[in-house]
């Protein structure tokens, strides 16, 4: 029971040491093929020939990038040569550097390396979104006669929407999202089923590129006390940039195809939208 106590005792400085661990962490402030500069200096410690790992954020951890040994310190920055890569990896700026005995110190790396320390794989994520679709026709004209539908303009739709995503690996995503989307006189309510290729990671800053199917539920009231709906499927493309780090915000533009009504009712349009979220 006492060495319980104990143990519960010391997990808070555990914690603690490790979020001033995280805190101490250098940036690289610049990258050439042989060279990283760090901004660590001799004001906090740094000698030449003091060897430094170089990290990514990943998810909830860190994947090692590569290692650097100083060559170079100065008062607050320091230039180190950079004698090793990890497989597939680049080192870039704003990437964190940490002292290696500081990050062995932390218990997530030995000297052999650093894996990943927590797969995406499985990660669920949601974003809300709101934007505008462009180019719909669902501006809607009738006889005044026989109230029959006589043509339909384009305008603009405004739309909100919320998607819900899970990486199945570590560069696809699946998601599914709800959209409704308000033009002149034509609502739109749709379901969506698209698949995210994410070229740096589901969970890394960068571009994707993405493509799915849905079914649009369109409503409109035509004069009197008529009332207008269809269901139409349709098919959309997307690219975005997404920012995992803030707020996980995502912006993206597409295209989407609907298939007609009546030969005039067309809802297909260009999107684009900003969104924001968090994954779990």
């Amino acid at each position: 029971m006492k060495k319980l106590i104990i143990l519960m005792a010391m997990i808070p400085l555990f914690m603690a040491g490790a979020a001033r661990a995280e805190e101490q962490m250098a940036y690289v402030i610049k990258v050439t093929p042989t060279l990283a500069y760090l901004d660590v200096g001799e004001a906090v410690g740094a000698m030449v020939g003091a060897s430094y790992t170089i990290l990514r954020e990943d998810g909830d951890g860190w994947v090692m990038v590569g290692k650097v040994q100083l060559v170079r310190v100065d008062d607050h920055f320091s230039i180190g040569e950079i004698v090793e890569i990890a497989e597939g990896e680049t080192i870039e700026v704003l990437y964190r550097a940490v002292a290696r005995w500081e990050w062995e110190g932390m218990g997530a790396m030995s000297d052999q390396g650093v894996a990943r320390s927590r797969s995406m794989v499985g990660r669920r994520s949601f974003h809300l979104l709101a934007g505008a679709d462009w180019g719909g026709n669902a501006q809607l004209s009738y006889d005044p006669f026989t109230t029959i539908l006589t043509d339909a303009k384009s305008g603009t739709a405004w739309s909100l929407g919320l998607r819900l995503g899970q990486a199945v690996v570590e560069q696809w995503r699946l998601n599914l999202t709800y959209r409704i989307g308000k033009g002149e006189d034509v609502t739109q309510l749709a379901i969506e089923a698209d698949v995210h290729w994410v070229p740096r990671g589901c969970y890394q800053a960068g571009f994707y590129f993405g493509g799915g199917v849905g079914v649009q539920q369109l409503s409109w009231e035509p004069p009197g006390n008529n009332t207008g709906s269809a269901n139409k499927s349709g098919f959309n493309f997307t690219l975005g940039v997404q920012a995992p780090e803030t707020m996980n915000l995502v912006f993206e533009v597409g295209y989407q195809k609907v298939m007609k009504f009546d030969d005039m009712i067309d809802l297909s349009n260009v999107r684009t939208y900003l969104g924001f979220g968090r994954r779990f």
